[in-house]
């Protein structure tokens, strides 16, 4: 219920600017930038680790998920292409598998900044699938947990979705799949590779 709330509240936000669609050929130029902002249900693809010589459990699905991206269009002639940027954060708490306790003992806080592209199929209609990818820095940090200091790496993400817009706000549904193994400050390895499905909505500003 707390990762749906957020989600059905940027869809309310958005309905009343997309009953206002205008005709197809009315943008056939992209805006030239697009801020959008996601959240969703965002998994770990390891949720059982060994770091520093313990057996950890995290749990699955991250929360606090939040994600910010900007994009823009470099040239008029490849209105099918954009590039741009994204910051991501989500937080998965853990325990070790020894641990009696009910509850978990700890989070781990992981963020990424990655560099991103995508190609739009249909960039001058109403809805627009598209497939990207992105490449940039991964961090994690727990605090007091396992992780010493912070765990950091090269991050690779890839995306599909698909996006239903007006002249100046759309809605996304994608898909995204984030590969991170990083390495903390002395020198043990984790993993804070994830998956899952993002909604977001998009604000278009400018034109070319």
């Amino acid at each position: 219920m707390n990762r749906l709330f957020p989600i059905l509240l940027l869809a309310g936000l958005a309905l009343p600017a997309m009953g206002q669609s205008p005709k197809e050929n009315e943008y056939r130029q992209p805006n030239a930038f697009a801020l959008t902002i996601k959240t969703g249900d965002l998994k770990l693809v390891n949720d059982s680790q060994t770091i520093s010589g313990n057996a950890f459990r995290f749990e699955e699905s991250a929360n606090t998920v939040f994600a910010i991206e900007g994009e823009t269009r470099l040239q008029r002639e490849s209105e099918n292409l954009s590039f741009g940027g994204e910051i991501l954060r989500y937080k998965n708490p853990f325990k070790r598998v020894s641990s009696t306790t009910p509850g978990f003992e700890d989070t781990m806080y992981s963020y990424a900044f990655l560099a991103k592209s995508k190609y739009y199929f249909r960039p001058g209609a109403a809805w627009q699938p598209y497939l990207g990818g992105g490449i940039g820095t991964v961090w994690s940090q727990d605090f007091s947990g396992p992780i010493h200091g912070l765990a950091n790496g090269l991050g690779y993400q890839a995306v599909a979705g698909m996006q239903l817009r007006t002249d100046r706000v759309g809605v996304r549904l994608e898909y995204t799949y984030l590969r991170a193994r990083l390495t903390d400050d002395e020198g043990e390895k984790m993993d804070a590779s994830a998956r899952g499905v993002f909604f977001g909505v998009s604000f278009y500003f400018g034109r070319r």
